[in-house]
């Protein structure tokens, strides 16, 4: 029997990273406050990839001070800035792709954000779903995006694309520009030492979806990755990634039974036993800029929530 890490694992997630004044459809974080937390990181962890995480701690090799760093959805600003800046510091990290986008260019939120943001420059209001919204500013657009978002994420995939379809129509903007990574960046990424994990086709709330959709949902994305990169893809997050919420142990068995090794959530914490933790990861996102209060965040979002040996 393997022996079990005494150590903790932190496991650190991001998703969009842009130049500063960049104009991006959502919120990211600079790449210059990106890079500075690299250093931090770099200069506090041991970064590996979640599955040299979990090999370690079964093994009872795990450092430490492990961390992973993790980066959700796959837009095209992993290969152009956080893959780049990755390799400066001489790091490494878990993508977690949601392979729609490979096809589409893009995932619902984009869709939302370019629908409502690119509409004509002379719409001043926008009427969907039977009420008036002001879109006669940047900033009123900006917001109505992400009240748009935050509505429309709690409804099943048929739901959501009926919707994205009305709001296209109503804003007249047809066009999806591509966003997302393309399969040769990801190959390269790949051969460059970066781990890649499923994170579902179409980015839906599992808990919300019949069971053949999810058990769809969870298995295609690993198979359409592992047929990109001919070769195993073993772990998984569950997107928006909140136990009891957005997922429970009904689908925890589905990603079992799919063939994953390890699943990442949202629940914040840290990860004291990889072992019984595994399909069930916590996660903490580090967004504070100053040296300081980066690590008092990580101190604080690690010990949250970390004696429980499920991490749910």
């Amino acid at each position: 029997m393997s022996k079990r890490s005494e150590n903790a694992l932190t496991i650190l997630t991001y998703h969009r990273v842009a130049p500063e004044g960049q104009i991006t459809y959502l919120p990211a974080l600079s790449t210059e406050a990106f890079s500075r937390q690299l250093a931090w990181i770099k200069r506090y962890y041991q970064v590996l990839t979640l599955a040299d995480a979990g090999r370690m701690a079964a093994e009872g090799q795990l450092p430490e001070h492990a961390a992973v760093i993790t980066v959700d959805d796959g837009y095209d600003d992993c290969f152009h800035y956080i893959f780049p800046l990755l390799q400066q510091h001489g790091l490494c990290a878990t993508f977690f792709i949601t392979t729609a986008g490979l096809e589409q260019g893009q995932l619902w939120e984009e869709q939302i954000a370019e629908a409502i943001i690119d509409a004509p420059l002379d719409c001043q209001q926008l009427r969907f779903n039977t009420t008036d919204y002001p879109v006669h500013t940047f900033a009123t657009r900006l917001r109505l995006a992400k009240t748009m978002i935050d509505k429309l994420k709690y409804l099943t995939i048929e739901q959501r694309e009926q919707q994205v379809a009305s709001l296209r129509q109503a804003t007249g903007v047809r066009h999806s520009s591509r966003q997302f990574l393309q399969p040769e960046q990801i190959r390269q990424m790949a051969k460059a030492g970066m781990e890649f994990g499923a994170h579902s086709v179409h980015h839906p709330i599992l808990m919300l979806e019949q069971d053949a959709v999810a058990e769809q949902e969870i298995r295609r994305s690993k198979h359409q990755l592992e047929q990109l990169l001919q070769q195993e893809v073993i772990s998984f997050a569950y997107p928006n990634g909140q136990y009891g919420r957005d997922f429970d142990d009904h689908h925890i068995a589905m990603v079992k039974q799919a063939g994953f090794r390890y699943a990442v959530s949202t629940v914040p914490g840290s990860n004291t036993d990889i072992n019984s933790q595994a399909f069930c990861l916590h996660r903490v996102s580090p967004w504070p800029t100053s040296q300081s209060r980066f690590m008092l965040s990580l101190l604080r979002s690690t010990q949250r929530d970390a004696g429980g040996s499920n991490g749910y």
